[in-house]
């Protein structure tokens, strides 16, 4: 598998996990704040694969404010097989998204169409459900 397939797997994941479960994007922190996950930041240590025969994934992390986001899903088949190929041979701390942090996946957005960035496409879902 080629560098550029993966990153574009890891694109096409995080964007859609953004999209499905309106997760926040998620950046880096410093030692002195507090460790609140988005999906960019996402760890193996966070999800977990009930071994049910279904394509659901748990994730279990704090989110903003330090609000813990709980939640079982059913995902696509190819999206169940990339995210658990992202956590293979990873230890649990390791980032999941390993090659992606919040500004690349902004600048793919932005490729797509102009001034779009995950808030804005997060926000978008968000008024739309409501």
């Amino acid at each position: 598998m080629q560098a550029n397939d993966t990153v574009a797997n890891q694109l096409g994941v995080c964007t859609y996990l953004i999209d499905k479960l309106a997760l926040r994007v998620g950046n880096e922190k410093g030692e002195d704040e507090a460790d609140t996950v988005g999906c960019c930041s996402l760890r193996v240590e966070h999800l977990k694969f009930p071994n049910n025969g279904e394509p659901e994934v748990t994730f279990d992390f704090l989110g903003k404010d330090s609000m813990r986001y709980f939640n079982t899903v059913k995902v696509t088949p190819l999206v169940y097989k990339h995210i658990k190929k992202f956590c293979e041979a990873k230890s649990p701390a390791d980032d999941i998204f390993d090659k992606l942090n919040a500004q690349t996946l902004n600048t793919y957005l932005k490729e797509n169409m102009e001034n779009l960035s995950a808030k804005v496409f997060r926000t978008y879902n968000a008024s739309y459900t409501l």
